[in-house]
C-alpha cells in the first residue's frame, strides 16, 4: 500500500472500517467498539480526572512515530510508518478516538512508546498535530540512538520538553533511586511513568508479582514525600506550564550587607528557584516565600518580579 493510501486508510477508520470520515453510524463496528470502550473505561477515566489527573497519549497502537529509515537493531518488534502523512493521520485518528471515547477531556501530552521518536515524527508533532503541546520522553541515553532524549525546556516550535526520570514499580533499585535523587538536586523535580503492561514483562516486575511491584512504588513515593515534601503535585499539563515559566525566566541578584534583591525578567505570575545563602541568614521576605530545605539551601517561591530577602548576620 502506498503512503497516501495508507494515510487515507488510517483517517477513514480504525481496523480498516470504511466509514466516512467524521461519522460513527450506530450500527458500525467502530461505533459499537467506541461505545464499549467508553462504558468500560469511562468511569475509571472520570475517577482519574476527579482526582486531579489527566489523559495523555502513548502512541498509536503503541507504535513509535518513525519512518522506514529507523533501524530497531533487533531490539524491538515495532513497525515503521511509510510516510509523514501516515504519521499525521495516525495521530489524528488517535485524537479522534480519544475524543469519541472520552469526550469530556482533551489530551495534550505525548509519551513515545519505548521513548522512541524519530526526527520526522518529532517534526510532525510540532507542525501537524497542534493538540500535542508536550512530549514526555526520557532524560537519559541507553547506549543506542533510538531514544528521544530531552532536557527540560521549550523547543523552538513551542513544544514543551518534559523528560521522565524514573519509571515502573521497581524504583527502589540503585540506578533509579540515584537518578531520582540527582534530579531533585538539579531541578527539584520528580517525573515518573508506569506502563500498563509492566506486570506482563519480567524485566519490569512480572517475575516478582503484583504485591512486590506495588510495594516498590509505594516505597518510592514514601521516600519521595520524605525527601522532598515541598514538591508540587502536578499533572503533565500543569508541569508544562511550570517548565515554560522556568525556561524563560532570567535572574539578576543584588547583594548588600542587609538584603538580597532578586530581579526576575520575563516574570508571569510566579517563579520557583533554589536560593543558597552562603553568607548570612535569610529573614523577612518581600514578594515571596522561603522554605528551608537543608543547610544553607532554600526553596524560593517568587510572587513578583522583584523579591527582597532580609539578610541577617552577614
Amino acid at each position: 500500500m502506498g503512503s497516501e493510501q495508507h494515510a487515507a486508510s488510517l483517517k477513514n477508520r480504525l481496523y480498516k472500517q470504511k466509514i466516512p470520515e467524521g461519522s460513527h453510524p450506530p450500527g458500525s463496528f467502530l461505533y459499537q467498539f467506541c461505545a464499549g470502550v467508553r462504558q468500560a473505561v469511562g468511569p475509571k477515566a472520570l475517577q482519574l480526572l476527579r482526582q486531579g489527573g489527566e489523559i495523555g497519549f502513548h502512541g498509536y497502537n503503541h507504535q513509535p512515530l518513525v519512518l522506514p529509515n529507523t533501524d530497531y537493531k533487533g531490539l524491538y518488534a515495532y513497525r515503521q510508518w511509510p510516510s509523514e502523512e501516515a504519521i499525521t493521520a495516525a495521530m489524528e485518528e488517535l485524537i479522534e478516538f480519544q475524543q469519541t471515547v472520552l469526550p469530556y477531556t482533551n489530551g495534550t501530552v505525548y509519551v513515545p512508546p519505548s521513548n522512541i521518536l524519530s526526527a520526522e515524527g518529532r517534526r510532525v508533532l510540532g507542525t501537524k498535530v497542534p493538540q500535542i503541546r508536550t512530549i514526555a520522553s526520557t532524560y537519559f541515553k541507553d547506549g543506542t540512538d533510538l531514544p528521544y532524549v530531552q532536557e527540560f525546556g521549550v523547543a523552538t516550535d513551542g513544544i514543551v520538553e518534559q523528560p521522565r526520570i524514573v519509571s515502573g514499580g521497581m524504583v527502589g533499585d540503585t540506578y533509579m533511586r540515584l537518578a531520582a535523587m540527582s534530579e531533585l538536586n538539579m531541578h527539584y523535580v520528580s517525573t515518573h511513568f508506569m506502563h500498563p503492561d509492566d506486570l506482563l514483562d519480567e524485566d519490569r516486575g512480572a517475575a516478582e508479582g503484583w504485591e512486590v511491584y506495588k510495594g516498590g512504588l509505594e516505597d518510592y513515593l514514601k521516600w519521595l514525600s520524605t525527601s522532598a515534601p515541598d514538591l508540587r503535585r502536578q499533572t503533565g499539563t500543569e508541569r508544562s506550564g511550570a517548565i515554560q515559566r522556568y525556561a524563560q525566566l532570567t535572574v539578576a541578584l543584588d547583594s548588600t550587607d542587609t538584603a538580597w534583591t532578586l530581579h526576575l525578567g520575563n516574570f508571569i505570575d510566579e517563579a520557583w528557584l533554589f536560593f543558597r545563602a552562603n553568607e548570612g541568614t535569610p529573614g523577612r521576605v518581600t514578594n515571596g516565600e522561603l522554605t528551608h530545605l537543608t543547610g544553607d539551601l532554600y526553596l524560593l517561591k517568587a510572587t513578583a518580579e522583584t523579591v527582597r530577602i532580609e539578610r541577617k548576620g552577614a
